[in-house]
């Protein structure tokens, strides 16, 4: 009997209670299925869980939009805010940091 399952192994070990109620909740906030969860943390790769980047990606949007007009309005020789600008870019280098912050986390 063949299978075309990508992964035709099966792996089965045993855990208490405690130990599994562990394992489902790092599964649930990896995001990940179970097989995933487990085999990436069996083979020793990274499992990178980052609280908050959806509202640091909303945010950066945000900046860029804000950059835009700005752009929009020399491109057009129109008059624009300056203190506009120096807030967005003092916004955009304290994102950066964050950004940097958390890819320097998850290589440790």
């Amino acid at each position: 009997m063949s299978t075309s399952r990508a992964r035709p192994k099966q792996v089965k070990f045993w855990a208490s209670e405690k130990e599994l109620e562990q394992i489902k909740m790092k599964v649930k906030k990896s995001k990940l299925t179970q097989s995933e969860y487990l085999l990436r943390s069996a083979l020793d790769k990274n499992i990178l869980v980052v609280d908050g980047l959806k509202e640091i990606l909303i945010e950066l949007s945000r900046e860029g939009n804000n950059l835009n007009q700005i752009a929009r309005a020399l491109n057009q020789k129109e008059e624009f805010n300056a203190e506009q600008l120096f807030e967005t870019k003092e916004k955009l280098m304290d994102l950066w940091s964050l950004i940097e912050k958390i890819l320097k986390e998850g290589n440790e």
